[in-house]
């Protein structure tokens, strides 16, 4: 665990000099994906004999991981510059590279080894016993998460090329939530959490943690407050739930 954490202090440390080389700090959202490969990948193959189990959490993290820094990295091809967020915090923040460093890197490397405990608990707690169906299903319903994200970014793409700048999707699967992509990981880390759970409880809690980040902390809020002032934007979401799915509608 230590080794671990010790190489991804390096990373960031790294990233952080190529972030003030690029004047721009939103590479570190591509990296966050990549983490989680690091601590899953390094983990692991610190086990002296890991099981199936063992190797099923830690290969669903790794496609998670690797899969998202891809998406990350294409969608910010498609846009030059700096990502906003990041571009107003240039703008406003006074000591900008000291707090940058403390307040985008330091903290994201805090919250991804936090977020992790489910993968240390896996990976360094050996000679448990672990129950196959409970692996098995669990890790089915993390796939299930995995690609119901994966199709709604897909879905997303899809329509960005071909729509208007007025327009906003509200078809497929935001038909019946506005942010079926993180719902669909949050369904992921509930597989990851449970299964890891045959270790220690500690690990389930960590999915109430990252439901709650993506609900009321980062994402949801950041996206909800983009469109506070789209009138069309507020009637779809007038009528659609914003997280949990009404395949009613």
């Amino acid at each position: 665990m230590i080794e671990t954490i010790s190489i991804l202090v390096g990373l960031y440390i790294v990233l952080f000099f190529f972030s003030v080389k690029l004047q721009d700090n939103s590479i570190a959202d591509v990296f966050w994906g990549f983490g989680f490969t690091v601590i899953a990948g390094i983990s692991l193959h610190s086990i002296p004999e890991p099981t199936l189990h063992h190797y099923t959490l830690n290969i669903l993290i790794i496609y998670w991981g690797s899969r998202l820094t891809l998406h990350i990295h294409n969608k910010k091809l498609s846009h030059s510059g700096e990502d906003p967020r990041y571009a107003k915090w240039r703008k406003t923040w006074k000591y900008f590279y000291t707090r940058s460093f403390f307040q985008v890197y330091v903290l994201q490397w805090i919250l991804m080894c936090l977020i992790a405990t489910p993968i240390f608990l896996m990976n360094l707690k050996l000679g448990i016993s672990y129950d196959p169906i409970i692996t098995t299903v669990w890790a089915i319903v993390a796939v299930f998460g995995l690609y119901y994200e994966i199709f709604s970014d897909r879905q997303l793409a899809r329509f960005k090329k071909k729509k208007e700048k007025w327009e906003i999707l509200t078809n497929w699967l935001r038909k019946y939530h506005r942010y079926p992509q993180y719902f669909g990981e949050s369904i992921f880390w509930l597989g990851i959490c449970i299964i890891a759970s045959q270790v220690s409880v500690l690990a389930f809690i960590w999915w109430w943690v990252i439901t709650f980040l993506l609900c009321f902390v980062s994402w949801v809020p950041m996206l909800e407050k983009r469109y506070a002032q789209n009138a069309v934007y507020q009637e779809y979401a007038s009528s659609t739930p914003k997280f949990i799915p009404n395949y009613f509608l």
